[in-house]
């Protein structure tokens, strides 16, 4: 059994924060050292860690020929989830999504035992990245074959966690887990270092658009709103725990191996970001707090400096 959640939590829905003004204008301060750190992170990024789906060139890669379809796909320019998807702050969702996925043992098992994201860290991420990103700016059929995609590998994710209790990705339970946690994650780094963040009203909005996603992977009666995304992640708060695998994923996060040197201040500084993004259930689980305003506004900074083309401006050239 976990830590006691926070009462708050468990009474009321929790509202991503925005930044105060003071973590505003920290992470002003703290922009010369984004600049100077953002090369690096550029190549990380290029390599697979966001923003989500962008490769070297910056445009988003586009699946089996689609490229020139004048379809704008399930959203389309003038959606909620265009403009929060092409904003950098998903440089921070990724990995706040994967420390609250790890949270069920289940799913991390799963993970555990069908991927390496250990040895294939930044491939993993990039093609997650090229699915999160794909369903938004790729014309209709593309999204479809997309998720026609991930259900069959999800057929294949089948196995035991660590004491013996069965598990499948296909299971509507861990998908509505998956879903939840990968759009509370983008929603509340959307809200905490985005350019222009979600208001109250849009988080609902994002929700409910989001749902076809959902829908289209398997999950039964996906959330329409915040609030009922907040309540569909309370409920599975009884099965979250963090094991062994869990905690080896969340460190390997903090610091992975792999890093040079010189890339890991700023990796840092993500990882506090993502650390930031967490609901207070995720937090008391993973026994963290608030990082230090200091590590935050360096987060906000870099993920404000990190120039790339964006898969909006590439879907809107195949818009024409």
């Amino acid at each position: 059994m976990g830590p006691p959640l926070p009462s708050s939590f468990a009474t009321e829905p929790w509202i991503p924060p925005t930044p105060s003004l003071v973590e505003t204008a920290a992470g002003a301060a703290a922009g010369a050292w984004a600049e100077m750190g953002a090369p690096v992170l550029v190549r990380l990024v290029r390599r697979g860690l966001g923003p989500l789906g962008v490769s070297r060139d910056g445009q988003l890669r586009p699946s089996n020929g689609d490229g020139v379809d004048r379809d704008p796909g399930w959203f389309g320019p003038d959606s909620v989830t265009w403009r929060v998807h092409a904003d950098t702050s998903m440089l921070v969702a990724g990995m706040t999504a994967f420390a609250l996925q790890a949270l069920h043992p289940r799913a991390m098992a799963g993970v555990w035992d069908h991927s390496t994201f250990g040895g294939d860290f930044f491939g993993r991420t990039r093609r997650t990245g090229e699915f999160v990103q794909g369903v938004v700016y790729e014309p209709s059929a593309a999204a479809e074959r997309r998720c026609d995609g991930l259900r069959r590998v999800h057929d294949r994710v089948v196995g035991h966690t660590p004491d013996g209790r069965p598990y499948s990705a296909g299971d509507a339970d861990l998908l509505e887990w998956v879903h939840v946690t990968e759009y509370l994650a983008i929603a509340s780094a959307n809200r905490r270092f985005a350019a222009h963040p979600m208001s109250r009203a849009e988080l609902d909005i994002y929700v409910a658009e989001v749902a076809r996603v959902g829908c289209a992977v398997g999950v039964v009666e996906p959330p329409r709103s915040w609030a009922e995304l907040d309540a569909a992640f309370r409920r599975h708060a009884p099965a979250l725990a963090v094991g062994e695998q869990a905690a080896t994923a969340v460190r390997f996060l903090e610091s992975p191996p792999f890093l040079p040197a010189v890339a890991r201040p700023p990796w840092r500084a993500v990882w506090a970001g993502a650390l930031a993004c967490l609901p207070p259930l995720g937090r008391t689980l993973l026994r963290t707090t608030e990082p230090p305003l200091p590590e935050v506004a360096a987060c906000r900074a870099l993920v404000r400096a990190v120039g790339q083309p964006l898969p909006l401006r590439a879907a809107r050239r195949r818009l024409g």
